[in-house]
């Protein structure tokens, strides 16, 4: 994974335009206000229609991937995996699936750190959402993903967002982009050829 400029980074970078001292610098405004305006992408063959921050772009993620959203030093992802398995249908499956996860981020290893692990529903599907933290590069990184189970495919949203601008990066931009999501269900085949 390519290593994220920090606040500070771009903070540092400003300060050359800033001149002898008298002048303003002009930092860019990088977070996201309460009731930012958002912007509705489409990836109809992911399956997947959703809102996201109107300021940056979204920017298309080959197969597994769907898109990404670069926040300064904070990013949105979406993959979409087509299942042949059966997906959980019933509370106790979801629940099975929620203790596979939870292996599965034990067998892994490396530094990330699981806080929590629950089940939820987005989009009226079944789904698992894990809250944790590790490191990539040399930042200390929050890592929310959630995994959703609908028709033949598990969707994946993940927000990674340094510590200091993870509950607002939460709250602005990765609750509501779960709340405005529309899943088909399907992911389409990649054209052979």
């Amino acid at each position: 994974m390519r290593r994220l400029a920090s606040p500070l980074a771009v903070l540092l970078l400003a300060l050359p335009a800033a001149g002898c001292g008298a002048e303003r610098v002009s930092v860019p405004d990088v977070d996201l206000r309460p009731g930012e305006p958002t912007k509705r992408v489409e990836y109809p063959r992911a399956g997947i229609a959703a809102r996201v921050p109107a300021r940056y772009p979204a920017q298309a993620r080959p197969r597994p991937g769907v898109f990404r959203v670069v926040i300064a030093d904070a990013v949105l992802s979406a993959w979409a995996y087509p299942r042949e398995e059966q997906l959980p249908r019933t509370d106790a499956e979801l629940e099975k699936a929620r203790d596979e996860l939870e292996g599965e981020v034990e067998r892994r290893g490396g530094d990330f750190e699981l806080d929590r692990a629950r089940t939820t529903k987005v989009d009226g599907a079944r789904a698992v959402e894990l809250l944790g933290r590790q490191t990539v590069g040399q930042e200390r990184l929050r890592t929310r993903s959630v995994h959703v189970y609908k028709g033949s495919a598990e969707y994946v949203f993940e927000l990674l967002a340094p510590r200091a601008r993870f509950d607002r990066l939460d709250s602005r931009a990765f609750e509501p982009m779960l709340d405005s999501l529309e899943l088909s269900g399907k992911v389409r085949a990649k054209k052979s050829g």
